[in-house]
């Protein structure tokens, strides 16, 4: 079988554990990755049972989980002697920041949808007293639902399991959050998730100077993964942290934590900001004293997670009858640009016979070879009915049936031989009968065969030759006069198929938001120099709304 590295995997799982099939006859591909995938989610959901089991037995002391809304006064009260603690005992040393203390926080949520998701609880870590608080207000009963089969009821939360009100958490925590000289720190990254969720919950979180994430990188650019468990695993002797890191997936797997208990959710929540903490005060020491590096994130990293979130939850107001005029305009000038690029070029039929004599060699090969062995299988196929004929003359048998018949055979074979193309790489069929501007082997002829230009693709990737990348492309654009009518073609095409179209709907869903607007993802970092970058919000489509007017 040709298997992938994931379906080899439960391939092997299905022949280790001697699973007995539903079926009878051969083994198909399809049975035995379907039987090994079940008995691979079955040993992954009984380890996170384990992990479960075992993160509630070792649930550290300093750990709250308030689920009575009598107990938010006297957390309240705590986050209160912090930073009255942090404004007596670390005075001035968030100075440059701009905040007189610092907490690290978290929400749950119920997805990863920065416009849609709500909360579902909060976690903060008070690092002079030592204590970390998980809020719950959004936990649901999913027990019975399709999908959630795998919840256990020593693990799920349970309609009437209490909880706190969610207004009322929210009116403790929001003056706390909504002040710019307490200091957050979070680790968001290019979603800036949290600072979108309280956005969605009704209010906006001020004083947000550290994202552990975003420093992360500004301390390494080539870090294999940039999430906190990752980083914590790598970084615990440096942060202070012992134990084993599970990570969300480890102990929820690939969905929303609000189905589960809000002790175990708890429990993990507060190591979430616990870690988010050590490796907080790690970062900023270390940043403090490498090469003046705080100056610059103090002055301009510290200030872009805020910013960030309110550029990205602004959008961009589009002019769609402008846009449109230019789609229309676009596509004319794409036109011409192309008809520009077969005149410029002159790809006619022979242009096209040539380009497929060049990359379809191994077509080509394959077609020689198989027509060799046809014209081979003919040819003894006469000599042995040339024989048969023969014998049966020498026996005087010409008079029979089955002396016909072999004559008749004879002749079959000998006009299929003559009709049979001789086995030249001239007599192969013609696999390409058009130039696309779109094909990347076409394009890689046009520029490395009947242009002839020199191969630069190792400027950007050793390993690789007779590229056309986009990365290599903008090279040849700019450096190859002889490319101009491609290049053109590239850029109505970029525009086009980029920008104006997806915005106005045209052959694919509408890239504008149900407000109307163009929503960007912004990434510090995001890019191999450092820059900045921007993509679109690739959240749940807007065709939600459907369910919402039903």
């Amino acid at each position: 079988m040709s298997l992938t590295q994931k379906e080899r995997e439960y391939v092997q799982a299905a022949l280790d554990s001697g699973a007995k099939r539903l079926k009878t006859g051969p083994l198909s591909k399809s049975e035995a990755v379907s039987m090994g995938r079940d008995i691979v989610e079955s040993r992954k959901e009984t380890e996170r049972q384990r992990k479960i089991a075992e993160t509630i037995a070792n649930k550290p002391d300093n750990y709250y989980i308030l689920t009575d809304d009598a107990e938010l006064p006297a957390f309240t009260d705590r986050l209160r002697k912090e930073i009255l603690l942090q404004r007596e005992q670390w005075a001035g040393r968030f100075e440059l920041l701009g905040v007189d203390s610092m907490t690290a926080g978290d929400f749950e949520g119920t997805g990863i949808d920065s416009y849609i998701d709500l909360s579902i609880g909060f976690s903060i870590w008070l690092p002079l007293l030592d204590e970390g608080y998980y809020l719950p207000y959004g936990h649901v009963d999913m027990r019975g639902v399709e999908g959630f089969e795998f919840l256990a009821d020593d693990f799920a939360f349970i309609e009437g399991q209490p909880q706190l009100t969610r207004s009322k958490v929210l009116a403790a925590i929001t003056p706390y959050l909504a002040k710019p000289n307490l200091g957050k720190t979070l680790h968001m990254g290019s979603a800036r998730y949290d600072l979108h969720v309280a956005k969605n919950d009704g209010y906006t979180i001020r004083g947000c100077v550290w994202d552990t994430l975003d420093a992360m990188q500004t301390l390494n650019e080539h870090e294999q993964s940039y999430g906190l468990k990752p980083l914590t695993d790598r970084y615990k002797k440096n942060m202070g942290v012992e134990g084993d890191v599970f990570t969300f997936e480890d102990l929820f797997g690939n969905r929303s934590p609000a189905p589960f208990g809000t002790l175990i959710v708890g429990i993990y929540a507060i190591k979430d900001v616990y870690f988010g903490w050590r490796l907080f005060e790690w970062q900023f020491e270390l940043i403090k004293r490498t090469d003046n590096l705080m100056t610059c994130y103090s002055r301009v990293d510290s200030k872009l997670p805020e910013t960030d979130v309110f550029m990205e939850r602004c959008g961009f107001l589009i002019d769609l009858d402008m846009a449109a005029q230019l789609e229309r305009e676009y596509s004319e000038e794409l036109e011409k640009a192309r008809r520009q690029v077969f005149e410029t070029y002159g790809i006619d039929d022979a242009f096209i016979r040539k380009m497929d004599r060049t990359i379809s060699v191994n077509k080509i090969d394959k077609w020689v070879e198989a027509q060799r062995m046809k014209r081979a299988t003919l040819q003894k196929r006469i000599e042995a009915k040339t024989q048969k004929i023969t014998e049966l003359e020498a026996a005087n048998k010409t008079h029979t049936k089955g002396y016909e018949k072999e004559v008749a055979m004879l002749e079959k074979y000998r006009k299929e031989l003559a009709e049979l193309p001789a086995a030249k790489r001239d007599n192969a069929p013609q696999f390409v009968d058009s130039f696309e501007l779109t094909n990347g082997n076409h394009i890689a002829y046009l520029i490395y065969d009947h242009l002839e230009i020199e191969d630069k693709t190792k400027v950007i990737d050793k390993n690789k030759s007779r590229s056309t990348a986009v990365d290599v492309m903008e090279i040849y654009f700019e450096d190859e006069p002889t490319l101009e009518p491609l290049a053109t073609v590239s850029m109505y095409t970029k525009l086009l198929s980029t920008y104006l179209r997806p915005m106005l709907g045209i052959g694919t869903n509408s890239s504008l938001e149900i407000d109307g607007r163009l929503h960007s993802n912004f990434k510090a970092g995001g890019t191999s120099t450092g820059r900045y970058s921007s993509s679109q919000y690739s959240g749940r489509p807007i065709d939600i709304l459907k369910e919402v007017i039903a």
